[in-house]
């Protein structure tokens, strides 16, 4: 690609291989961000892949707007939704080559299918009952820094601070090199590379 697509934030571009973390309180936060993500997404010809801490989708995907006809985006797989009632794992079966695995076949899928650029991503609700806990989800979100890169895409990882607690924010700086927040996207200085987080991990047991 020559040119970086819209994020659907005004003034901000998303770049092939991002990594994106988005920090927002309540849904309504959340749809600000994530709506005008997948809106701009499918005007554009992406395939969009997205995952919501929700056990239903419909509500959420009728506020993307009048001029889009989601329901053909859906019916025509340009547009995904996973739920909570879908997941991908257990936490008995935690494996992060398992879940890279899943994201990888299925980039490879639509862009075999003809979609230039996919867009991907998950609300950490939606994630977190999966893993074994925090330390396995962190460590799973260093690894998609390898795995980010590898074809025209971009992953967001979106965090409602109202479920969690302060003392994962620190995780979430090491762990992803961009930061979305009020608007803005920030380079993270505090990210670590997967080598340099799993080395610090080992050391911190």
């Amino acid at each position: 690609m020559t040119s970086s697509p819209q994020f659907g934030t005004p003034s901000v571009a998303v770049k092939p291989g991002e990594h994106i973390c988005a920090l927002y309180v309540g849904h309504s936060e959340r749809d600000k961000v994530l709506l005008p993500y997948l809106r701009e997404g499918l005007l554009a010809g992406d395939k969009c892949l997205f995952a919501i801490d929700e056990a239903e989708s419909a509500e959420m995907l009728s506020n993307i707007g009048d001029s889009i006809d989601v329901p053909g985006r859906v019916a025509s797989q340009q547009l995904e939704v996973r739920t909570s009632t879908d997941p991908v794992l257990t936490p008995e079966g935690y494996s992060i080559d398992e879940i890279v695995a899943f994201w990888d076949s299925n980039v490879k899928a639509a862009l075999d299918a003809g979609f230039p650029f996919v867009r991907l991503g998950a609300e950490a609700g939606w994630w977190m009952p999966q893993m074994p806990g925090l330390n396995a989800f962190f460590r799973y979100e260093s690894e998609l820094n390898r795995f980010s890169g590898r074809y025209p895409q971009a992953i967001l990882c979106m965090y409602d601070l109202e479920q969690y607690s302060e003392n994962i924010v620190l995780d979430l700086l090491r762990t992803h090199p961009q930061v979305l927040m009020c608007g803005v996207l920030l380079e993270n200085p505090y990210y670590l590379t997967p080598d340099a987080y799993l080395a610090r991990f080992s050391r911190n047991g």
